[in-house]
């Protein structure tokens, strides 16, 4: 479960502020291990004082998600429909092929979903994704590079 607290927090550009200001008071300390206890005080004590600053999207982050993840077959992020391969293997039309742009400018990963996860936070839902990635580079040799 800490994984998951980190990777969310990580990828949340609304406490992009708190992750400096956590850098600045501990420049040595260990980011990924203690940055999500130290910003669950931080904002605690916000909520405690009722702070304006403290939302409640960051109350939600600083609380985590509940302590079960929930495995769905499907789910709708941002107006798109994604759908796990084996609910697809059957199907004549198909939809969970995924594809995502690298660093460099044109180039593409592509892959096909594997499970999605559902994680329940107070005030939203986040959807994680495990993908099976193919290497296009062997050239008809598909192979699994990264989960």
């Amino acid at each position: 479960m800490k994984k998951v607290i980190w990777y969310v927090l990580h990828n949340s550009p609304e406490i992009d502020a708190y992750m400096n200001e956590f850098e600045s008071e501990r420049p040595n300390s260990d980011m990924q291990q203690e940055f999500p206890r130290w910003f669950e005080m931080k904002i605690g004590n916000l909520y405690t004082t009722n702070d304006p600053s403290c939302t409640p999207d960051l109350f939600a982050l600083a609380c985590g998600p509940s302590s079960t993840a929930t495995s769905v077959n499907s789910c709708v992020v941002n107006g798109v429909k994604f759908v796990v391969h084996s609910r697809d293997v059957k199907r004549t039309t198909q939809n969970s092929g995924i594809c995502s742009p690298v660093e460099k400018e044109g180039e593409m990963y592509y892959g096909q979903l594997e499970k999605i996860l559902e994680f329940a936070y107070t005030q939203f839902k986040v959807m994680l994704f495990r993908v099976k990635w193919f290497d296009l580079a062997k050239r008809g040799n598909y192979l699994m590079v990264a989960n």
